[in-house]
């Protein structure tokens, strides 16, 4: 991630919440080496996917764990990413919380990054074809496309971009700014 390298090309500490099983990560940890890598999965499954994904690679700690209930030390890490893990935060408080845990476990002068599903006051239909349109083209079929419409606000919980960079502001963050944008998603970075 380029945004991360501008901000600082040699982190020490970097913490992955919502790690999934690896697979976004592994990037980052093969081009930092010297790096200690903690991820943070609530599904034991997955962390021991991420585990087995990350083996061969740098240092590692695993911690089975959501966002919100992470007790790991304030002011640790240069480097938080929660790429398309927060959305499945139904309840805003805990987001709210998830989203001020990454504050509070963020260095000065740390940067956060995250990556969630987006949704738009104005127009989604056209937003929601144009992510049809993309999802064919990469091979899903019409029963799978139909599947992740369904799954909006059941399985996932997505915000307008406003209303995630104000709730980005409200946790402390400050110059939050959009670094990727498409029809269904968007990247945020953040600093403390």
């Amino acid at each position: 991630m380029q945004v991360i390298c501008d901000h600082n090309d040699k982190p020490e500490k970097w913490l992955d919440t919502g790690c999934g099983t690896g697979g976004s990560i592994r990037l980052a940890i093969e081009s930092n080496p010297e790096t200690y890598f903690v991820l943070a999965e609530p599904s034991m499954d997955n962390l021991m996917k991420a585990r087995e994904v990350t083996k061969d690679l740098s240092f590692c700690e695993f911690i089975n764990s959501t966002t919100d209930e992470l007790t790991l030390d304030s002011g640790s890490f240069d480097v938080i990413t929660s790429i398309l893990s927060h959305h499945y935060y139904s309840d805003m408080d805990l987001k709210k919380k998830a989203f001020s845990n990454c504050y509070r476990m963020l260095k000065k002068d740390g940067i956060y990054v995250t990556v969630e599903h987006t949704i738009h006051k104005k127009d989604q239909s056209s937003y929601d074809e144009e992510w049809a349109s993309y999802m064919w083209d990469h091979g899903l079929d019409e029963e799978s496309i139909k599947n992740m419409f369904q799954r909006r606000n059941t399985a996932y919980f997505p915000k307008t971009e406003d209303e995630l960079i104000t709730m980005l502001k409200d946790s402390g963050f400050e110059d939050v700014q959009v670094f990727w944008r498409t029809c269904s998603d968007v990247g945020l970075y953040a600093t403390k």
